[in-house]
């Protein structure tokens, strides 16, 4: 009867968007050790009822902001069924318990969504912000209204004439050179921690971004004009070649330009270094607003790396090995020789957590592994049979304990 109450008013706050992420973790933990006939007969049935007599004290809010929250609640649901499979106990034999809750989870939405737009209309672009930590995909378009994308869904952009710009299926959002036009128009899309997405421009120039990522790019690049693109974050290029329009990725202080290659390009706020990994092809790298054709350019050769260090205005150019710096794209975590601050933001942002060493003795411990598909608490235990130590997982942040070790 505990955990009936609790889920009812669990169950509450979510619909009136209330719930904290605590709850929230709390809420999924009661539905999946709960009978799900009791939760659908009993507790959704009722708040079922009540959306459709229309008695939900739902809170004013933008709908924008509930997209995010059932993209979360969504998530949240399918990271329970991932964890289920792995270790291969379900404790309810009813397969369409899940899909049914995330559907009802959209018909919420829906009935909701259509009270709002039938009492108030607004012209006013909708308007999200770009929380990395939210776990949901977001596309700006060029008139400010911001949409969330679901990794597995399917849709079309079009003008507002009809005609098409760009397409999604699955995990890709490919746009169209259909359609001529006579100045720039940009879309923004974000990429949260702990997500990874494709994108395949007008031009057929391929782009994999990484978690924690956000590109600004023309929905289609004008003849005569440069193809130009801006980055925060990491994504590999795969630069369709056209000698008559140069490609130029813009990673704050530094533009890079290419004819047509691949190459890494990695430009996170907090990292010391923007890095830019040269696959096949070639690259000239210079500084924001400098003549490229002075001797203040660089230009990279395959197998090369650069680092522009934005604390002291110098590169340094050298071999590398290219893998290191790529795998990622290919769903590998991989590390060779690296010290253990540096793996530690790539773990955040890979699994969307925060790591916190009260120990005070990793940081610049130094490893080499390659991880595919482990889990955070995999990979620190692999950690730690080269140094010891004890750490808790609490919620979406590991602490690494200040334990004392003889």
């Amino acid at each position: 009867m505990h955990n009936e109450n609790k889920l009812d008013k669990l169950f509450q706050k979510l619909v009136d968007n209330t719930i904290s992420e605590k709850e929230l973790d709390c809420l999924m933990e009661l539905i999946d050790s709960s009978d799900p006939d009791d939760v659908k007969n009993n507790i959704l049935a009722k708040h079922w009822e009540n959306v459709k007599t229309g008695n939900l004290p739902i809170k004013q809010r933008i709908k924008g902001d509930s997209e995010v929250l059932l993209q979360n609640i969504l998530f949240k649901i399918e990271d329970i069924e991932k964890k289920k499979k792995v270790r291969t106990f379900l404790p309810h034999p009813n397969i369409g318990f899940w899909s049914g809750i995330a559907a009802t989870f959209l018909l919420l939405a829906g009935v909701y969504f259509y009270n709002q737009n039938t009492v108030e209309t607004s012209t006013v672009p909708i308007s999200i912000e770009n929380d990395l930590n939210s776990g949901v995909i977001t596309l700006q378009l060029d008139n400010g209204t911001i949409e969330t994308i679901s990794e597995n869904g399917e849709r079309k952009i079009t003008t507002t004439n009809g005609n098409l710009v760009a397409s999604q299926q699955g995990n890709t959002l490919q746009y169209t050179a259909a359609e001529d036009q006579n100045k720039l128009v940009y879309n923004t899309l974000n990429i949260p921690f702990g997500r990874q997405f494709d994108l395949v421009l007008s031009d057929g120039t391929k782009v994999k971004l990484n978690s924690g990522s956000s590109i600004k790019y023309p929905v289609r690049f004008l003849k005569g004009q440069d193809r130009k693109v801006y980055l925060t974050g990491e994504a590999y290029f795969d630069v369709t070649t056209d000698r008559a329009h140069p490609f130029i990725v813009n990673a704050d202080e530094m533009n890079i330009r290419v004819l047509g290659t691949q190459f890494n390009l990695s430009f996170y706020p907090e990292d010391e270094d923007i890095s830019t990994v040269l696959v096949e092809g070639a690259v000239v790298l210079y500084k924001e607003g400098a003549n490229i054709n002075t001797n203040s350019s660089s230009q990279l050769a395959p197998g090369q790396r650069a680092a522009w260090n934005k604390a002291n205005n110098t590169m340094t150019i050298k071999e590398v090995d290219t893998n290191i710096y790529t795998a990622w794209k290919d769903g590998y975590l991989l590390f060779k020789a690296a010290p253990f601050y540096n793996i530690r933001s790539k773990l955040e942002r890979h699994f969307n957590i925060t790591i916190e060493d009260k120990s005070g003795r990793l940081d610049n411990q130094i490893y080499t592994a390659t991880f595919r598909n482990e889990t955070i608490e995999e990979i620190l235990e692999a950690f730690k049979e080269d140094t010891y130590f004890e750490y808790k997982h609490d919620g979406s942040k590991i602490i690494i304990l200040a334990t004392n070790i003889n």
